[in-house]
């Protein structure tokens, strides 16, 4: 209950959210308070204007999944490679099989490092679901069923690390190659070392690639006027980014307090 009444609560400090509420609000009171009305509908159009530009979106995401670039399949080495199992639908009606969504390529990055001989073996960590999904689809992909192991747990940092760490110190893994996705590599490696595992980070799932940064943050006119408006894809990538950088300063300061 108490997890639900959370969920229910945070959705209202979603970026969007905010400024849906604060679109509601310039409504019912612009009749009695014009200039509070306009403050609301000044301020929900600046987080659209900001949030929405791609270059701020860009910018924004680039500086944090540049932290940490790929690691060589060919040199790197593990007791275990760890992924955080995200973008892999299971095979419900009327899905034929094991579907793929974005975030799946860390499926395929942590086989092709599995199969490079850079760990002994691959923990899936997330929802029953979501894991049982992902061991299907390595399965598929030729990897021996006794090199995939399951850590199954909820969308909480906290107990993901916790289960996970378990899971690793019982068949005596040390160190760890950690894949998921760059934008959220920095959070997640940060939590995985307070559990003591040392940890290389094996990020993929790039938006911004340095050819893309190129041509996007071009300042001359026509790529200028031709990204003037704000839309929904850069407007989620910068909310994306915005929650990492927060989430790392809570569980920085939850460290040090």
């Amino acid at each position: 209950m108490a997890s639900l009444i959370g969920k229910f609560f945070l959705q209202f400090f979603e970026p969007l959210a905010i400024v849906g509420l604060f679109l509601f609000i310039s409504i019912l009171i612009v009749r009695s308070k014009a200039k509070g009305s306009q403050f609301f509908l000044i301020v929900a159009l600046i987080l659209v204007a900001i949030f929405g530009n791609s270059f701020f979106a860009n910018w924004l995401s680039r500086s944090m999944e540049w932290r940490h670039m790929p690691v060589d399949v060919t040199t790197s080495k593990a007791d275990a490679i760890v992924v955080l199992v995200d973008g892999v639908y299971p095979a419900e009606s009327p899905r034929l099989r094991v579907e793929l969504g974005e975030e799946s390529d860390r499926l395929l990055y942590a086989t092709a490092l599995l199969q490079r001989g850079a760990a002994q073996g691959i923990l899936l960590v997330g929802s029953a679901e979501e894991t049982d999904a992902a061991s299907k689809l390595l399965l598929e992909l030729g990897l021996p069923e006794q090199v995939i192991f399951q850590s199954q747990s909820s969308d909480d940092i906290v107990e993901i690390v916790s289960t996970s760490a378990g899971a690793l110190q019982t068949v005596g893994a040390k160190s760890v190659l950690l894949v998921t996705s760059a934008l959220e590599m920095d959070r997640m490696r940060f939590a995985f070392e307070q559990s003591g595992l040392e940890i290389i980070p094996a990020p993929c799932d790039y938006h911004i690639t340095k050819a893309y940064w190129d041509s996007s943050m071009e300042l001359s006119l026509p790529n200028v006027l031709t990204h003037l408006m704000p839309n929904s894809e850069s407007f989620a990538r910068s909310v994306a980014a915005l929650r990492e950088y927060f989430s790392l300063a809570f569980y920085r300061m939850r460290v040090i307090l």
